[in-house]
């Protein structure tokens, strides 16, 4: 029976060149749209309101980075357990799975919004809040950690559709909330003058809306059928999902701790420079985004490889799993060096789109670019090699590659610039630790990928496969 399942899924058989295609193009646009979500608001409060609003934005953006932390424990671990549980003919277990990651993100997500909101000021200050920006940023969080839940919950049931074989559905169920909160950006700020409280205001709405697309979905799956008894939780499978989702989760939490080290350097170091605390808090936060954009491109690929990989490492078609990481990996390297062409050449038209500043401030947001973006067309390979462990259920090794950039290395290497080149430092962190950082990913996979090489693996025929069934 489990081979009938895996001649029968697409997953198993069809050309990886077109699978990839059919999973990632959804992934990126999704990825892209959440990106938007909190780039439109900057555009908007930068023209709007100005580029205090916009450092109040990069102020909060750690703070919702925890909760995307939250929803890609639960979200990425789901992805992993459904697609690991399809390829070995399991559906319940991955309904099951799909049913405990919604009841626990749910509740988690709440218990988080309730913490962020109470603690609102002090989590401000920690992430580098200046007198002048602080006003700015608890108008714009306070309405922006209401929506929390919605964004959590509705990225979990987003990560069971793509795997499920519903990329499109996964697409349009994002896409939708990015579109409204695009229209409704401009009019809050412009035409009922709410300032980044009207954009906070947008984002709410938009995402609730998404939130209500995705449910839409939980009853029309492909693969799997949800019933009452999915939602029994059982702390065993939760944790083994958690496990799977932990790297993406700790990725996304170690963003937080860079975001937090990254902005009081930038303070302290920009406080003794020309540019004064302001600008680089601002300029750097910007930076980041705009690379996020790009970056959200490789990662699409990367998550779009996913259910590829899990599925057929779990039905034992190795080679399947090597020829789809090193499509991925091949094509993710090729999109992150066209997005450092771009970087390195328009760094000036890039940040003139949040709004024209003065001369110091554009200076710097050009240093930025060209010095902590100078090594990003190495990021490819580590972003599929976090996804390849962790698709293949190897919780430990996608930590260690995922934190690898900015836990072990960017960190140590921003605190020890910092103290020689002062601001200028901060920025050079970044090339350094793109280096090591691919390095060890790289060493990481060529083992894992020669380990395959002597294991036993089911041909690779779906012909074949019909005829031993039979």
């Amino acid at each position: 029976m489990e081979k009938v399942l895996n001649v029968e899924n697409p997953l198993g058989c069809e050309r990886v060149g077109r699978l990839l295609a059919r999973y990632a193009v959804p992934s990126i646009i999704s990825l892209i749209i959440n990106s938007l979500y909190n780039m439109v608001d900057q555009i908007f409060i930068g023209q709007g309101v100005g580029f205090l609003g916009n450092g109040a934005t990069n102020i909060i953006a750690p703070i919702a980075t925890m909760a995307i932390a939250v929803s890609t424990l639960f979200g990425d671990g789901l992805a992993a357990y459904f697609s690991l549980h399809l390829g070995q003919g399991k559906p319940e277990k991955a309904a099951k799975g799909v049913g405990n990651s919604l009841v626990f993100s749910g509740v988690v997500s709440i218990l988080f919004t309730v913490l962020a909101f109470g603690f609102l000021q002090p989590l401000c200050l920690v992430f580098g809040a200046t007198k002048n920006i602080l006003p700015y940023a608890l108008g714009y969080g306070r309405i922006i950690v209401i929506g929390f839940p919605f964004a959590i919950v509705a990225t979990v049931i987003n990560s069971a559709i793509r795997t499920d074989g519903s990329p499109k559905y996964a697409m349009f169920a994002m896409m939708i909330g990015a579109v409204i909160n695009t229209v409704l950006d401009p009019v809050f700020i412009f035409v009922f003058h709410w300032g980044v409280e009207g954009a906070a205001l947008a984002t709410v709405f938009s995402q609730f809306i998404g939130f209500l697309c995705n449910v839409a979905y939980l009853f029309r799956f492909r693969n799997i059928r949800l019933q009452k008894e999915s939602f029994f939780v059982e702390i065993r499978m939760v944790g083994r999902i958690a496990s799977l989702g932990f790297a993406s989760c700790f990725n996304n939490l170690t963003s937080t701790v860079i975001a937090m080290v990254s902005n009081n350097l930038l303070t302290k170091y920009g406080a003794l420079s020309e540019f004064g605390p302001d600008i680089p808090i601002t300029t750097f936060g910007l930076c980041m985004k705009v690379s996020m954009i790009a970056f959200s491109v490789g990662i699409g690929v990367a998550s779009g490889s996913q259910p590829i990989l899990g599925f057929n490492y779990g039905a034992k078609k190795y080679e399947r799993v090597k020829q789809t990481f090193l499509l991925s990996a091949g094509t993710c390297t090729l999109i992150t060096f066209a997005a450092w062409i771009v970087f390195q050449c328009f760094p000036l038209q890039l940040i003139r789109i949040f709004g024209t500043e003065s001369e110091l401030y554009e200076r710097f947001a050009v240093q930025c670019f060209h010095v902590y973006l100078l090594l990003t067309f190495l990021n490819g390979v580590q972003m599929c090699a976090g996804v390849l462990f962790q698709a293949i259920g190897q919780p430990v090794k996608a930590a260690v590659v995922s934190l690898s950039k900015q836990l072990l290395f960017y960190v140590p290497a921003m605190l020890a610039a910092s103290r020689i080149l002062g601001l200028t430092g901060i920025l050079w962190a970044g090339p350094i630790a793109d280096a090591l950082a691919f390095v060890l990913s790289g060493a990481f996979c060529i083992r894992e990928l020669r380990k395959m090489d002597g294991m036993y693996q089911i041909k690779d025929d779906c012909a074949a496969g019909a005829e031993a069934v039979e």
